[in-house]
């Protein structure tokens, strides 16, 4: 290469050079300026929050400048680097070699224009070529410096310097809000509010008809008190939960929900709730087909998947739904899809045993919305069950009632009760019970009902029930054993005895208490007597007596109730005077309890309305009526203690006895004569020594104590030969032991005739004994009437002021004491016999009172007032001396009956007739004593003489009988025939009322009971006259009527035996009305047979029996 290319070369190479540096200048240059002006424009948007237009144009002179900095620092110098565009010439890049090189100067600018000229000449060319020599080793490119760029990278790192700044400082927000504002220069941005709103929900997506509950946050320097949200042109206030917290629920939107919120003035953006369809279910249906030997039509069953079905069933499932793609049927890991018609969905399935399943459904957005959980129950014919156990304790029912729930799945056919001896377990007893061929019934049963089955003896029983499953033999099921064992007669007895003597206590105590009352209502009257009104606090006196009262006649009334009842179970089977006068004592008792209520509640209401006068009369009313109770209580405690003292006499006698026959038996037994059944005797015996001791203690206190024999020897001497038989037995030495065992069987039978023949002697002894102590009363009693009848009339003839007045009041004091006497004469007499009963006692309270008040009022100088109750003294004691009269006949009756009976085999009076007679034989006898009674009827006679009773009339204490007997000249056959036929009508109503007992007509042969207690009484009162021969016409009627009702129950009774002669039946007594209440409230769902389907009956079932 020559030399002036060589110079050609070096000026391209200077050229790329400068243009270079040009790039490398204008690179920063357009980064320093560029992003100056661009932090100069995110600057002035930012604090200035321009307008859409004016950020407009800000945005477009952004780009400009820009655009200008690119194509003058960038994109020229890169033109002209590749000659893309024109750039500097040779002559130009020679210019500045010139300047930058001084030896250079103009030289290389004359290389260029000789090098250039047209014409070439030799010297020419040899001049360029020196020229070209002499540049040659001047390097043009040292010309261009990069150096010298140096000075304009500040430009270039300060826009990084204040970028660096700002991220540094956490304010990088000011270029992304400004420069997110400016390149979005179309969208109107609102200067910054002191806080904004910010959503706290996930997303903005809610299910058709479900609320949305909406909450939304404040964040800024301001929090905001309340905040509204405006939904579709209305407004509503948000509920502010906590600081800048507010929420607000969407009820049930159907459809999407555009909405924004408000708040002191700042808007929140737009915002839209996605309302999403949801798969619902509108109408579900199961059809039921059963299984064509179940007999029963399809069922539809609505609004639910559950139910109980017969094994087989074949169920369709109908499914109506809005806005469902799919609907699925999901059991355990298997799913099966319904068939689609029209959003109706179906499904049959063939159920054979128990299921679990689901129904879910789906659409395009929502997938398994609905998950419904169902159970299907396959039912097969199950055993029947039944439950049994007692009646609740709250009912308290005397006997002991179970109460059964039995059923079935399809229907029940037989009940039985299954009972055995529990020593003979193989040997099995049974009974039906009624039951409904239903799915449920119950049943109340009381064991043995009308069962055979042997006192003393163990049974276990159980109840047995039958479906209707023919097919397989119909399938029972057993109920849980039950033990029973019904005691034996004398078993009973001591229980009753037991229960009797503690209501005997209980009553004692109460009696006891009722004294402190009745001095309490003394101190009451003295109260009122010395104040003229009364205060409250006095009227709260009286208010906590009566309340007192009224509680204590409840206990008493109570007490008197259970030894009324004990009575009526002690002894049913036997017909006992005594205790029916007992009965009707307690009976009369209750009713004068139910008056004393009456009275406490009037003197309740008087004490209310402050009436002091009617109060204290009253008050003595209450007085006297108590004191009669209490006596009369009193009384009926002494008696029932004495009556049930005899009766375990009696029963020990029988239980000596039949111990005696049981010991005989066994020493003639050779097979069963072993030393264990002698223990068993000997223990027997042992029990009676201990009943005798507690005989006699309970017979010392009685206040008359019974004539009981001291068997304390003979029981030794039983003991011992009990003792040696059984030691010889032990031995197996029978034939030493017989005669020990012979001796104590006649030495019990010995003891037990003693006692009774000692208790009958007694009885004997004692009416004796009553009858002349009566009959003494009663003349004291005439004695007294006389004497208070003249003071009476004394104190009417007395003039005021007269001094004998003293002397009167004196002798009416003096009578008081006398009727004391007799008072405590009849007293003692009325706790040993029954005779004397409560109308005695009431009219003894009422001579007692009418004296007392004589006095009060006498002392006062009222002598009207006092004469007045003089004379209801005299009043009462003759009326008292009348029933006195009849009882002292009557106990002279007994007298003569009982002599005639002891050498004729004749019941003593009180324990039953005994004759056997049956009921034709009763008409025969009575038509036999009507004949008797017109033959004893003289011409003329005058009816109404009786035994014992003078002409001038039948009061007793009347003028002509102040004795109370007559001389007996005038009339004396008459009365022995009267009595006669009197006590021939006594056995023969005794006779009848046994009878009518066995034959079980009590109730229908009362009447005729009642007539002849009617002839028995007349004949006593009236002796012969024609209106006792009417009632024996009468009487022989009822008793015609009676016997035409007995022969037709015993044909009716055949008739029913030979149709059912082994066929139980539940013959249980009516049940109590509390256990009857019972059943009826557990029986809400059991009253008729409802067409409940299988699910249903089974709750039922469960029901009752939860409530149990």
């Amino acid at each position: 290469m020559n030399n002036a290319a060589l110079i050609y070369t070096k000026l391209e190479s200077f050229i790329r050079k400068f243009y270079t540096n040009e790039l490398l200048r204008g690179t920063l240059f357009f980064i320093g300026l560029g992003l100056l002006y661009f932090l100069f424009t995110v600057f002035i948007e930012y604090f200035l929050w321009l307008q859409p237009f004016a950020r407009t144009i800000l945005f477009f002179i952004f780009i400009s400048v820009e655009v200008f900095l690119l194509l003058r620092f960038i994109l020229f110098p890169i033109f002209k680097l590749f000659k893309l565009q024109k750039g500097i010439n040779y002559e130009i890049a020679s210019a500045i070699i010139g300047k930058h090189f001084p030896e250079v100067s103009d030289k290389l600018l004359n290389f260029l224009q000789l090098s250039t000229a047209p014409n070439q000449s030799e010297l020419l060319v040899a001049s360029i070529d020196q020229k070209a020599a002499s540049l040659q080793p001047i390097p043009f490119s040292n010309a261009i410096n990069f150096k010298s760029n140096k000075k304009y990278i500040p430009l270039t790192l300060l826009p990084f310097f204040i970028l660096f700044f700002l991220f540094f400082t956490g304010n990088s927000f000011v270029l992304s809000d400004g420069l997110n504002r400016v390149v979005h220069f179309k969208q109107q941005f609102l200067p910054p509010a002191p806080f904004e709103f910010q959503i706290v929900n996930r997303n903005l997506i809610s299910e058709q008809n479900k609320d949305f509950e909406l909450v939304v946050k404040t964040n800024g320097k301001v929090v905001p008190e309340k905040a509204t949200i405006f939904i579709n042109d209305e407004s509503y206030f948000m509920e502010s939960t906590e600081l800048g917290v507010f929420k607000f629920t969407i009820l049930k939107p159907s459809a999407d929900v555009s909405f924004h919120i408000e708040a002191n003035s700042v808007t929140s953006n737009q915002y839209i709730l996605d309302v999403v369809s949801v798969p619902t279910i509108s109408n579900f249906e199961m059809v039921l087909d059963f299984p064509s030997y179940l007999n029963k039509k399809k069922e539809i069953i609505s609004g639910t998947g559950n139910a109980i079905i017969p094994e087989g069933t074949l169920v369709t499932w109908k499914i109506a739904t809005i806005a469902t793609s799919n609907v699925r049927f999901i059991q355990s890991s298997n799913s099966q899809l319904f068939t689609n018609n029209k959003n109706s969905f179906l499904l049959t399935k063939k159920i054979s045993q128990n299921i679990d399943y689901q129904i879910v459904t789906s659409n395009s957005k929502i997938k398994n919305h609905e998950n419904l959980s169902y159970h299907l129950s396959v039912s097969k014919d199950a055993y029947p069950t039944i439950s049994v156990s007692s009646a609740p304790d709250s009912i308290k029912v005397a006997t002991n009632f179970l109460l059964g729930q039995v059923s079935d799945d399809f229907g029940l056919s037989k009940l039985q009760v299954v009972y055995f001896n529990t020593n003979e377990p193989t040997r099995v007893f049974r009974g039906t019970i009624p039951v409904k061929k239903d799915i449920y019934d119950q049943f109340v049963f009381s064991f043995p009902s009308n069962l055979p089955v042997v006192p003393g003896v163990t049974y276990d029983y159980y109840f047995e029930i039958f479906d209707n499953d023919a097919i397989h033999n119909f399938k029972s099921t057993r109920s849980s054993q039950f033990t029973y064992r019904e005691k034996t007669e004398s078993e009973k007895q001591d229980f009753l005895f037991q229960q009797q003597n503690n209501a005997i206590s209980t009553l004692e105590k109460s009696l006891k208490v009722q004294e402190k009352q009745l001095s309490e209502i003394d101190k009451l009257q003295k109260m009122g007597k010395e104040k003229e009104s009364l205060e409250y606090k006095e009227q709260q006196r009286v208010n906590d007596f009566l309340d007192r009262q009224l509680k204590q006649d409840k206990v008493m009334q109570e007490f008197a109730e259970k030894m009324k009842d004990n009575l009526d179970k002690f002894d049913k089977n036997k017909s006992d005077t005594d205790k029916e006068q007992l009965k009707k004592r307690l009976e009369n008792i209750d009713k004068e309890f139910d008056k004393n209520k009456k009275l406490l509640e009037e003197l309740q209401k008087l004490n209310e309305k402050i009436s002091k006068e009617e109060l204290f009369d009253k008050m003595d009313e209450l007085k006297q009526q108590s004191k009669n109770q209490s006596k009369s209580l009193e009384q009926l405690v002494e008696l029932t203690k004495k009556y049930y003292v005899e009766k375990k006499a009696e029963q020990i006698a029988d239980k000596l006895n039949t111990l005696s026959d049981k010991q005989d038996k066994l020493s003639e037994s050779e097979k069963e004569n072993n030393a264990l059944k002698q223990d068993e005797i000997n223990k027997e015996f042992d029990a009676i020594q201990k009943d005798i001791d507690e005989l006699q203690k309970e017979n010392k206190e009685l206040q008359s104590p019974l004539e009981i024999p001291d068997s304390s020897e003979k029981e030794k001497n039983i003991n011992e030969d009990l003792k040696k038989a059984s030691d010889e037995l032990k031995k197996d030495a029978k034939s030493a032991a017989k005669p020990k065992q012979k001796s104590a069987s006649k030495k019990m039978k010995q003891m037990s005739s003693d006692m009774q023949e000692s208790m009958d002697s007694g009885d004997q002894e004692q009416m004796q004994e009553d009858f002349a102590m009566l009959r003494q009363v009663l003349d004291n009693l005439v004695s007294y009437s006389f004497s208070q009848e003249d003071v009476m009339k004394q104190f009417k003839n007395l003039k005021r002021g007269s001094p004998a007045f003293n002397k009167f009041l004196k002798k009416q004091q003096d009578l008081k004491q006398q009727f004391k006497h007799v008072d405590d004469s009849l007293f003692a007499l009325s706790l040993r016999n029954p005779k004397i009963a409560e109308n005695i006692t009431k009219e003894i309270g009422n001579v007692q009172y009418n004296i007392d008040k004589a006095l009060d009022v006498l002392a006062e100088a009222n002598v009207s007032r006092g004469v007045y109750h003089q004379q209801y003294a005299v009043s009462s004691s003759n009326k008292l001396a009348d029933f006195l009269a009849d009882v002292l006949t009557s106990m002279q009756m007994s007298l003569s009956m009982s002599g005639k009976g002891k050498g004729k085999g004749q019941p003593s009076p009180g324990k039953g007739s005994g004759s056997g007679s049956q009921l034709p034989d009763i008409i025969k006898k009575q038509q036999g004593l009507s004949e008797k009674l017109k033959d004893g009827m003289k011409p003329g006679q005058s009816p109404g003489n009786k035994p014992g009773q003078g002409k001038d009339g039948n009061n007793p204490s009347s003028k002509g009988t102040q004795n109370g007997t007559t001389d007996g000249s005038d009339g004396e056959g008459d009365a022995r025939s009267i009595m006669e036929i009197y006590k021939e009508q006594q056995q023969l109503r005794e006779s009848l009322q046994n009878e009518l007992y066995k034959q079980g007509l009590g109730g229908s042969g009362q009447s005729a009971l009642d007539q002849m207690k009617q002839i028995e009484k007349q004949l006593l009162n009236k002796g012969f006259n024609n209106e006792v021969l009417q009632r024996m016409l009468n009487l022989k009627y009822e008793l015609l009527k009676l016997d035409k009702a007995v022969q037709q129950q015993g044909e009716e009774n055949k008739r029913q035996a030979d149709g059912a002669k082994n066929q139980f039946s539940n013959g249980a007594p009516s049940l109590p009305p509390a256990l009857q209440d019972y059943l009826k409230s557990i029986e809400i769902l059991n009253r008729q047979t409802l067409p409940l389907r299988s699910n249903y009956n089974q709750k039922v079932q469960e029901y009752f029996k939860k409530n149990d």
